[in-house]
This record gives structure tokens, sequence and C-alpha cells, in this order.
């Protein structure tokens, strides 16, 4: 057996797009057939140099008013050690309506970062979306971006006080027909298929509308519906049956379903020839089977050939002849991998891949014990605490490792008992494509219940980082976001009509905010450009405006706005009446915090006061004297308010609505090619959004994207020097009120807003002590403690001080972190609170 691990390191420079990479310089005089294959498979991840992000989080469940916090992990995809390609990352709430409602923009270090996300008030309750990814991270494809489902309950006192109604009618499948509403029951042939004659397992998975497991049983049938077999679901909708399929026979499963009722599902048809593979595990190796079935009884064309592969570190045995139904046979030691999916590939002798199988390989504990230990058995109210944690790995001995730690009320675990951890994320979910429903069952504990829930779910679930047809090829991996050192702005350009990338599109760029500046770049062979290093301190505000290269600006500019946030309906949450224990105190416990924290702060709920029969008799200032568009700060122009103007959503560019509204203002010509004078005084100075820029950059914008517009003419347009007077232009979207959706893009021209890095906020952590003898309330009621960064020392050890809050309970201390070497850690410990 030949065993082939791919470095990290191997050609670290990997940063330019379109360069072959080959991780194997030196290649052997004649190199074997399986030695090519995992060759090929090196190169492929030496230059995908993938990624993969973790949050972990300070509690399970959270409520409207609330605030998330979370520690962030980047890491290289194969070793799991943190990473530093990427600088830059993106954490995103994304609604049940699917839409991204807070995003934080952060800097890594070494792989770190931490911050925190508001939940707005004005939010409804229900089932939400967090997510977090870097750019270069993208190229994997949406599905390995790290996402995670929250629960949010309405807790606020000036929110909604139940999951909004609207939210869950919109969850539910579109016609509302029986059938809209049919459970999906997925059948999966072991190794990829069924085929005649040759003894096969059958993998079953039964989800409802959002994804989750339900549990089935069934028949399974023949086209005559004779039974061949029965069937019932284990974990999560998921389990197994084992079938022989009969020459030219088809199969359907009759499917009971929770309600009662029953539905026929098709069976995968089976092939009249073929390949099968089987996996079993057998003690400390894996057992694998390979069979073939001729067509008319022909001999395998040739020995099988077996790969097998976890994140790049690749073992192959021996080929194997296949003779008559006799199967080739291998025995695979475990502890030829690292822990994590293995995939087991059969090559045929041509080398082409046949059939596949995931299986999960787990050499000792999954993660690294971290065990956390309260100096007191007891706490009261305000009462300093020390917790000590240490790190070791599974002979004792201590491990150096980066933690974050949260400390907060020991109910709220019991709401998501099986909630992902970060053995789990980056042991399994971070490698399978889709929703996994309880990530956290399957390291609970080394059982062989989790064992065969865990082999059910590798059977079913999808797995595509790289495609065997790329890489057999020697096509690299597909590279279309760069790494981001800093903020950067992104994006593509395509034809107005068909969507089709608009290569050598010339671009300008403009920024209004923090500072002006202006830039140009031009679109590559993909129509996708790139804009970094410009400054930010907060958000700003850019324009871009985009033209063919021959000229014309019928295209379209779509920045990207990361990820499409999935379309697979989102559970609904149950009303408080019906929610599982706890959900009602923690709730109660939440709004009485929140709503104490509003008395002492009344002006943050002044947003939701309504204001009823008020009459508006000043008129609008259609752009304030303070907005950071005007440049110099001029005002006293005339002012035309397109916002407000029917004829402005007629689609005719802003120069053509000008025409004859303005007195002394000159307007003739046809799009692109119009001049414009004041007073016959020459050209005047076109301004928009605060940036000079010249006439033709102005003849394409259509008016329904304008705000207004300012006409400087005379002694009011002194402060611009010269003699022609100006043109400010105002867009909507460069407005820093502007909430978006009531236009359609503009053809050549984008407004974007560009966050800054977020500044996380500290947790609240007071210090109390005898000379407090009145101490205001203090807030912290569900989360006690949250220190994002702990690092610990050479004995592995760290120790971590705070105080106790108000109230009283049991509280669990959780820590999860990476060693050095990238081993995942985790633990937990408990502390009682007596209060007052």
């Amino acid at each position: 057996m030949k065993l082939v691990r791919v470095q990290k390191g191997m050609l670290a420079a990997l940063l330019a797009v379109g360069v072959v990479l080959t991780a194997f310089r030196q290649r052997p005089a004649e190199e074997g057939l399986m030695e090519r294959i995992a060759r090929q498979v090196g190169e492929f991840y030496a230059a995908a140099r993938g990624e993969k992000a973790y949050l972990h989080l300070d509690r399970p469940v959270y409520g409207t008013g609330e605030t998330i916090w979370f520690s962030a992990y980047v890491v290289d995809a194969s070793r799991h050690q943190l990473d530093s390609l990427n600088q830059v990352l993106h954490v995103d709430l994304v609604s049940p309506e699917h839409k991204v409602v807070a995003r934080r923009t952060l800097l890594l270090q070494g792989g770190r970062a931490s911050g925190d996300l508001d939940v707005a008030d004005s939010l409804a309750a229900g089932t939400y979306v967090l997510r977090a990814y870097t750019n270069w991270m993208r190229n994997a494809g949406d599905n390995f971006v790290y996402s995670r489902r929250l629960s949010i309950w309405p807790a606020s006192p000036i929110g909604p006080q139940e999951p909004s109604a609207e939210t869950t009618a919109a969850r539910k499948p579109k016609g509302g027909s029986a059938a809209a509403g049919k459970p999906d029951v997925q059948f999966f042939p072991e190794g990829g298929y069924l085929v005649e004659g040759l003894p096969g397992v059958v993998a079953c998975k039964a989800t409802d509308a959002s994804g989750r497991g339900i549990a089935v049983r069934g028949q399974i049938l023949t086209a005559q519906n004779a039974v061949v077999t029965t069937y019932s679901s284990r974990h999560a909708g998921m389990g197994r049956f084992a079938l022989v399929p009969a020459a030219g026979q088809r199969y359907h499963a009759r499917i009971t379903l929770p309600d009662g009722s029953t539905a026929d599902y098709p069976l995968p048809v089976p092939q009249p020839s073929g390949y099968t593979l089987h996996v079993v595990e057998n003690g400390p190796d894996f057992l694998v089977e390979a069979r073939y079935r001729g067509a008319a009884g022909a001999p395998a064309p040739g020995p099988v050939h077996l790969l097998t592969q976890v994140r790049g570190v690749v073992a192959y045995p021996a080929a194997r002849p296949l003779v008559g139904d006799a199967p080739a046979v291998w025995r695979m030691p475990k502890k030829n991998y690292p822990n994590g999916i293995v995939h087991f590939t059969l090559f045929d002798a041509q080398g082409t891949p046949r059939c596949e199988r995931l299986a999960f390989v787990q050499n000792g504990p999954a993660a690294l014990k971290v065990t956390i230990t309260p100096d007191q058995p007891t706490y009261g109210a305000h009462a300093p605490v020390q917790l000590t944690v240490r790190v070791a790995d599974a002979a004792g001995l201590p491990v150096q490792t980066n933690l974050s730690v949260a400390v907060s009320d020991a109910g709220l675990s019991a709401l998501d008992p099986n909630a992902e951890t970060i053995a789990s994320n980056l042991l399994l979910t971070s490698d399978l494509v889709g929703y996994v429903d309880t990530p956290g069952y399957y390291f609970r504990e080394q059982s062989a219940a989790t064992a065969q829930a865990l082999d059910d779910l590798l059977l079913t679930q999808g797995w595509r980082r790289f495609v065997w047809k790329d890489v057999l090829a020697g096509k690299p991996a597909p590279v279309v976001f760069l790494p981001e050192q800093n903020i950067s702005l992104t994006g593509q350009v395509v034809s107005a009509q068909g969507n089709r990338p608009i290569a050598n599109s010339q671009l300008t760029f403009l920024q209004t905010r923090p500072t002006k500046n202006v830039a140009t770049a031009t679109t590559d062979a993909n129509g996708r450009f790139t804009f970094s290093a410009f400054t930010l301190r907060d958000t700003a505000v850019i324009t871009l405006q985009a033209r063919r290269s021959q000229g014309g600006s019928n295209v379209l500019i779509r920045p990207d706005a990361g990820p499409m946030p999935s379309t697979q309906p989102l559970p609904a949450l149950p009303s408080l009446a019906t929610a599982p224990a706890g959900v009602a105190a923690f709730v109660r416990r939440s709004r009485q915090a929140q709503a104490a924290d509003l008395d002492l702060h009344p002006e943050k709920a002044v947003r939701n006061i309504n204001l009823s029969n008020v009459s508006v008799t000043a008129k609008r200032e259609t752009v304030p004297r303070d907005d950071p568009r005007r440049l110099y700060g001029a005002t006293g122009g005339t002012v035309i308010d397109f916002a407000n103007m029917p004829e402005a959503k007629s689609g005719m560019s802003v120069l053509q609505l000008l025409q004859g509204r303005v007195a002394g203002l000159t307007i003739s010509g046809n799009p692109p090619n119009m001049t414009a004078q004041i007073r016959g005084a020459g050209t005047p100075l076109f301004i928009l959004d605060g940036q000079k820029v010249d006439i033709d950059f102005i003849s394409s914008l259509q008016s329904s994207d304008i705000e207004s517009v300012e006409v400087f003419k005379g002694i009011e347009a002194a402060i611009f020097g010269g003699s022609g007077g100006a043109i400010a232009i105002y867009t909507k979207r460069a407005n820093p009120k502007y909430k978006g959706g009531d236009s359609a893009p503009s053809p050549g021209i984008a407004t974007v807003k560009v966050p800054g890095f977020y500044q996380a906020r500290e947790f609240y952590q007071p210090r109390y002590n005898a000379l407090l003898t009145n101490p205001p309330a203090d807030p912290r009621t569900s989360t006690l403690y949250w220190n994002p960064i702990v690092r610990t020392n050479a004995r592995g050890e760290a120790e971590l001080h705070f105080f106790t809050a108000d109230g009283s309970g049991t509280f669990q201390a959780v820590a999860e972190g990476l060693s050095l070497g990238g081993l995942p850690a985790q633990g937990t410990g408990t502390m009682v609170v007596r209060g007052k």
C-alpha cells in the first residue's frame, strides 16, 4: 500500500489565475496508473488551497432584540490549521425569507476574528441562517460556505410577541396542494449503482420541505407489487436495506409517512451490467469489496484499482482481479488516515472511476478534551468567579490551543442538544453538500448506534469538492474569486440582454464617502472586475460606471453580494404556548432585561413610536445641506426633484429630462451624444454624488435612478471656479438613507455601499466590590460570560475571571477551539449561582 500526503506548503505562492500547478515536480520515468491519479489528486488540492470557516457562538438560541456573540476560526481545508491566505471574513444573518438582514466584515489575524450581530427588535421571530465565508472559499461553491440554522424567538418587548404568521406562510411550499407538501424520499445505491444480479445496499433518506429528517417505514416492491423486503428509517429519517436486483425488474417503495398516509417512490433503475462497491467496518480496518457483472456474462475488462483519500491524504493498495462472481477484496487500516470522511473510489483497468463510497474514520476521540473547573461549588450574586481551562490529548498530555469560551444558561443547551460543534463541522459537515440535521448527535458518544447513523448519513449525503473528470484531465481548480488582503469590491459586467459576460469593459470607480476617490479598471475575459485598497473607515458609497470596449453603456453591473441564500424553506417556529420546555422562561427573562434597559435608555425605542394625524406643511429638503455628496458644501442652486416627478419613471436619460426645465440651461443632441450649456457660457462642470465627472458619464444615466439635480449658475456657481456653471446630480442609491428596491438595475451604472471592517464590541463585564452598595441592574441573563480569544499556555491551561450577575441558576461553560496542529478541541463545565 502506498500513502501520499499533500503538504499545505506546496506551491504556497499560488495566487495567480490560470496557472497550471504541479504538486510533484519530479515525476517517475514510468509512472503507474495509480501513481498518476494520486499525483493528480495532490495537484488539485495544492491548487485549490481550500478553506473552511467555523463560528463558535455564545449560546445555541436567541431572541429578537438580543446580540449574537461569535468567535471565528478560518482554517485550511486539508489540515485544519489556522489559515492566513485571506485577511477578510464575511458574516451574514439570513432571514426566513432568504434575505440578508445583518452583515459584518471582519479583519482576520492568523485565521481568527471575533464579532457580534444584533438581532433587530423589528425582525420577526423564526429560523434564521448564520453564514460565514472568505472570498476565496467561494471558489469551491456556495454549498461549502459555513452555514448554521438558528432559532430566534420573540423576546423584544417592543417587537412582535409571537412568531410571525406571515413569515410562517412564506415558508410553506407554493401551490397549497397536498402534492406540494409531499415529503422527499430518496434512495441511494451504495457505490452509486444497482446492477442486476449483484448484491447491493440501498440507503434511504426521508425529509420534510425544510430538509429535516422524518421517520418513515414501508415495503420494497417489484413492478408487479410483489414484496421484496421491508424498510424502517433510523436516525433523522435515514436507513438502509439489502437488495439483489433481478434481471429486467423495476422496483418502487410504498412508504408510510408520519401522518399515516402512504405514497409510492421509485428506486433507481438497475443496470444490466457494471461495477458495485461495498464497504463495512471490521474492527481496526475497513473491508472493501468490488464486484462486476458483464453483459451476457462477459468477464471484467481487466483488474480494478482502489484509491482512498481523506482531505488529500491518499492511500491505494495493489490492483485486484475480478474473476467470475468472486469479489475483489481489500482490507484498509483506519490508522492510515486522519479523522474525517474517507473516500473510496473504484477505478477500472483504464483508470476510469466507476464507483464511489464515503465512510467515516475515527481514530480515538473526535476532539481534544477540554475540562473547565470553577474555583467554587456555588456562587452568590455579584461574586468573583475563576474558571480553570485545561486542554489535553487522549494520553492526558497538555496541548497549546486557541479557544473561545462562553458561559450561558444551562437550560438553553437543552433547546438544541445536537447543535453542531467545531469537531462535527470540521470533520463532517464542512465536507458535505446540503443541510445536515442534528450534526452534534454523531459525536456525542462513540457507540454502535451513532456509528450506524453516521454511516447512513454518508451513504445519502453528497460530496462534490471536485469532479473526477476534471481532476483526471488535469484541469485546475476553478478560480473566480481571489483572496482578499483588504476590503475589495468585486463583480461582473454582463450584457443588458442575455446576461453574457462583457470582456474588456471599461469601468470607472467613484467613491464619495468617507473620502473621495476615482479609479479605473478593465474587466477580464469573464467580465469580472476587482477594486481594492480604497480608504474605508465606516461605509463607503461607491458609484460604478461601465462601458463596452467599443463604447456604449447597454450593459449591467452586478456587484458581488455574497453567496446566494438557499431557497430551501426553513422550519417554522411553534407558538410560545407550544414551544419546547424552557423557551417560555428564556423569553420572559430576555424581555424583562430588555424592558429594564429601555427604561434606562428610552431613546432606543423612539423609532417604534407611531405618529398619527400629523400634517406635514414644510417642503422636504431634497438633498440636505450637510449631505456629504455636496461638493465644497455648495448650496443655493435650482433644484429639480426627480424622485417625485412622474416623468422620471419613463426611462429617459437624465439630460433628456432636464431639457426645457431650467431657465438658462440648454440641452441638445440625442443620447449618448448630448451637450449642455448654461447661459451660453461653455460646458458646465458635472458632479455625480460629489465627484467631478465628464458629460459622457452623465449621458447614460437613467432618470429613474436620480434623486434630484441641482443646477448652479451665475454667482452661486462661483465656488466651483470657471465660468460654465455646474450641474450636481444626486442618485438615489448614494443617499445615506436609501433603502433600495424601488427600481430595476440601470444600464451602465451601479451604486454600492461597502461596509468597512467591523470593530467588535466588548462583552459587558462589570467589576463588583464592597463599595458598590446599590449597583445598577445587571443586563446579563442568558449569557454570563463571553471571551472570544483564549490561549492556553505550554501546560495546556488558562485562567478566566469574571463576576456573576443578579440572577441565579445553573450555567454551562462551553469551550471550543483548535490546537496549533489543527486538532479540534471542545469541552464543557457547570457552575451554580444561588443569587440574591
